[in-house]
């Protein structure tokens, strides 16, 4: 759940469902932040929700307060001093008034003293959902004003009560994610705008000496992570907490050598470090051994807030931790198995393999026993990291402490480099040969240049290093690693990470591994393909969302699933089955749209829950039901092929052997058993048939702006400015700048009337087709497909299949893409189509495709005849109009 929509809840139309009184309310910005508060104030303070009220008129004297246009003024939310003052909305029993603004917003200050000052209220509170502010009043001899205070008073506490209770007193927070979220603000607020590294570690350093105060000081004693109001007024009081502080987080520090620097310090000032105590003061972060998931909500916080920040200032992204989790409950590791991540970023799967190891070893012993603290204790030396970052691999470290420790196993290093380079801890303890289990998310390139691997002496340690050579039996093969011949010049560091997986591997192991989705079925990649499948057994692939790792990063991924072969008795390895199932699944849902919110299930009644809409869940429930009882209830999400199903481009993308696709081949492909019919290829339809595309081009030196006339300009349209049917998006390029190269291609990119026009990217599948005002008067992108058929009855019933929703679903069997979805022309033209051994067989399709034909000829037509003569031939005539 996101900082933005804790406490939301929505009903079928989009509304916010008011947590008050569940009446459907307008889904405006400042409602959102309203309810996040109201839920706060109920779920972290306590006050009863028949103490609360929202848009409360102020009265001044007898009369409701009005603005300049009439409108009464209404407080945002008013808390009452009793539930019988909330009842009648006494203003003079009025506990504290909130002031809420949408986000972003920085006004409200006055509004909020006008508020109080016209009531009897304690107190006030100023919010922006991302920014807080509490505020006491005071009666002074002359007149009234308010003070900054450090905190809210909790349900049954007075505002002058400077009580600080006991630890064990403290409570957890409902949205941890938010307090991380005020503490980034408070502290950034603070002159730190550029500093964001130095704001990351101390936001880690000021949460650790919260860490310490809870574990080393007793439940009834009182917390020295305590800021009272009356040292949050003065500066000898915020000094003499902020040492506190401080030496709270060395006394932690001083645990952890390995971890932190004997001179690490807090660095922010003693004003900036005592906003972030008043935030997380009133709560407990510290769990029990037994609260196996606990700490994964702290984790999930804990890395919220790095992400934020480390995203903006380095690039650094996250793995989904609904893919985290998914894919460590579906390689299960068990207690015994040594777990390694060698691109381990912030640590999000080293973490969630402890907390699985954790919760088995719980739910298979007793409390306090021996066998539980022996297999936790076992579990915490287990699990390995290697990160190339030396920030990253603290912030792992820290991540992994918070979590119950078993920080040691993280290093840092480049775990593309030799073996022998690695830190001393992971060649003593995790060699190549030792892990069982590797689960990783490795930084892709995304094909950029910049991205890739350039160092030779890394690069000549993989067989992907190397160029491809034709083998004994005549296939494209890999060079062994540690030759100098065909050493390439640079490679992705994904392809190379896959390869170290398997390498490090120990016989018998397993592996997951996120990678591009291109991996799965581009051409380029079947070498690559079938090197993996020569050394490993392909247990299973799931393609994700799109918007898996948005708003970060479009490049569309998969997980691959894979097992090592084992050592037989004998010593040998043992062999791969020539057949095997393979698990395959397609995630559709993941829980959040492309920019990063969080989405919703719903319930019966169309509401929205608490729980996110998404289907890993069930995705990994399917593969371990697969692989502990060997069937599962097959469906489009989730189903099965076999080793020996795969293609001669050992295409392994879901898709491709999709139970719906599939079926509708299968219905296709009966044809071939109807007298009167068979199965062929479009590109076997006709000797004389054409399918082709333009070529890739760049005209953006040729583009003319919003030209005041287009005489002497030609007309270019892209894919979807073709696919409409009046062409408003059309681009004019000025040939007088083009080279001789860029004049051919603009010749080749011209279509003849009658061609069929097919969208390769992005959306594929769309077809149009080739009026002669279209062949007249543009260049066509050459993001369209060409399909030339010279026969009339041919073409026309050609037309009829790929329109059909049949063509588009056979099409979608071959797409490709990591960033988006491609067609090739060798794909339309090994599309199987239905053919007739006589048009008369299907005179009524052929009637039917040339009046589509006509059709599309006549609205070309008119459509150019209305450019010519339609209002812009007044606009340029108009001196002709009588005066």
């Amino acid at each position: 759940m996101s900082v933005e929509d804790y406490g939301i809840r929505f009903d079928g139309a989009g509304n916010i469902l008011d947590v008050l009184s569940g009446k459907s309310l307008s889904n405006t910005p400042e409602e959102r932040v309203r309810q996040q508060f109201i839920s706060t104030l109920i779920d972290d303070y306590g006050y009863p929700k028949n103490h609360i009220r929202r848009e409360v008129g102020i009265q001044q004297g007898s009369s409701l307060r009005k603005d300049d246009d009439g409108n009464p003024i209404r407080a945002d939310i008013v808390v009452y001093s009793s539930s019988s003052a909330c009842a009648t909305q006494d203003q003079g029993n009025i506990n504290f008034v909130v002031e809420c603004k949408r986000r972003n917003v920085k006004e409200g200050y006055a509004q909020l003293i006008s508020y109080l000052f016209n009531t009897s209220a304690n107190g006030g509170v100023w919010t922006n959902g991302d920014e807080i502010a509490y505020y006491r009043r005071v009666n002074g001899k002359a007149n009234q004003n308010l003070k900054e205070v450090a905190f809210l008073p909790r349900f049954g506490q007075a505002w002058d009560e400077d009580r600080v209770p006991k630890l064990g007193e403290l409570k957890k927070p409902q949205n941890v994610r938010r307090l991380f979220a005020i503490c980034h603000n408070k502290l950034y607020g603070r002159g730190m705008e550029n500093a964001d590294a130095d704001l990351t570690m101390d936001m880690v350093r000021i949460l650790l000496a919260k860490i310490q105060d809870e574990t080393e000081t007793s439940q009834e004693a009182y917390p020295q992570f305590w800021v009272t109001n009356k040292q949050y007024d003065s500066q000898e009081g915020r000094a003499i907490v902020a040492a506190r502080v401080r030496k709270m987080f060395r006394d932690y520090a001083d645990h952890y050598p390995t971890v932190f620097d004997s001179t690490e310090t807090i660095s922010v000032g003693d004003d900036t470090l005592i906003e972030a105590v008043s935030v997380l003061q009133e709560y407990s972060f510290i769990s029990g051994e037994a609260d196996a998931d606990d700490w994964d909500l702290m984790g999930a916080a804990y890395e919220q807030f790095t992400h934020v920040t480390l995203k903006r200032s380095q690039g650094q992204f996250f793995t989904n931790r609904l893919v985290v989790k998914s894919m460590v409950q579906m390689l299960n590791p068990k207690i015994g198995d040594i777990a390694l991540d060698p691109a381990g970023g912030s640590g999000g799967f080293a973490t969630e393999v402890f907390r699985h190891l954790r919760r088995r070893a719980i739910e298979a012993t007793t409390e306090s026993s021996a066998q539980r603290s022996r297999q936790i204790g076992e579990a915490k030396n287990s699990v390995f990291l290697v990160e190339i970052s030396p920030r990253l691999v603290k912030i792992a470290k820290t991540a992994m402490i918070l979590t119950g420790d078993g920080n040691t196993g993280m290093t840092k290093g480049n775990s593309l480099d030799s073996y022998n380079r690695f830190d001393g801890w992971i060649t003593s303890h995790c060699p190549k040969g030792t892990p069982n289990v590797i689960v990783t998310n490795p930084p892709f390139s995304g094909q950029k240049r910049e991205s890739m691997i350039t160092d030779r002496e890394i690069l000549r340690q993989f067989s992907f290093g190397h160029g491809l050579r034709h083998g004994e039996n005549g296939e494209l093969e890999f060079r062994l690693p540690g030759e100098d011949e065909d050493v390439l010049p640079r490679q992705a560091p994904e392809l190379l990470f896959l390869e170290r997986c398997i390498d490090w591997l120990k016989p018998g192991g397993r592996i997951g591994i996120v990678l591009p989705k291109g991996v799965l079925d581009n051409q380029t990649y079947i070498p690559y393909r079938r090197w993996v499948l020569e050394r490993c057994r392909l247990d299973g692939v799931v393609t994700l969302h799109k918007n898996t790792f948005q708003p970060d990063t479009g490049v569309r991924t998969c997980i691959l699933f894979l097992s090592k072969p084992g050592i037989s008795s004998d010593g040998s390895v043992e062999r791969i089955p020539d057949d095997y199932t393979i698990f395959m699944a397609q995630s559709r849902r993941i829980g959040k749209d492309s920019k990063g919110e969080p989405v919703y299930a719903l319930d019966e009644r169309g509401h929205a829950t608490s729980d996110l809409d998404e289907d890993l869940s069930q995705i990994a429930e399917r593969y371990l039901q697969l692989k502990n009882e060997g069937k599962f209830n097959e469906s489009e999400l989730c189903f099965t092929t076999k080793r020996s199903q795969l293609d001669a481009n050992l295409n392994i993308n879901p898709q491709h052997y999709s139970p719906r696709l599939n079926q509708i081949l299968d219905r296709v492909n009966e044809f071939d058993n109807i007298e009167g019919w068979s199965v062929t290829t479009i590109g076997q339809l006709d000797k004389n048939i054409e399918i082709y595309m333009g070529p890739r081009w760049k005209s953006s030196n040729l583009v003319v702006e919003n030209p005041l006339s287009t005489k002497g300009y030609t007309a270019y349209l892209t894919a979807r400015a073709a696919l409409e049917q009046r062409r408003m998006t059309i681009k004019w390029l000025d040939e007088s700048h083009a080279s001789k190269t860029q004049k051919a291609y603009i010749q080749s990119l011209k279509v003849k009337q009658g061609d069929i026009l097919i969208t390769r990217s992005g959306t594929i599948g769309n077809v149009t087709y080739a009026t002669e005002q279209l062949a007249d008067h543009y260049v066509i992108s050459d993001d369209l497909i060409r399909v030339r058929v010279p026969d009339e009855d041919m073409r026309a019933y050609l037309l009829t299949f790929l329109m059909s929703s049949t063509a588009m679903s056979l099409m979608k069997l071959d797409e490709f893409g990591s960033v988006q979805q491609h067609l090739q022309p060798r794909h339309i033209w090994g599309l199987p189509v239905p053919l007739p051994d006589s048009w008369d067989q299907v005179k009524k399709l052929v009637r039917e495709g040339k009046n589509m034909m006509s059709v599309m000829e006549k609205s070309a037509d008119v459509d150019a005849d209305f450019r010519q003569h339609g209002f812009d031939s007044l606009m340029r005539s108009k001196s002709l109009i009588p005066k």
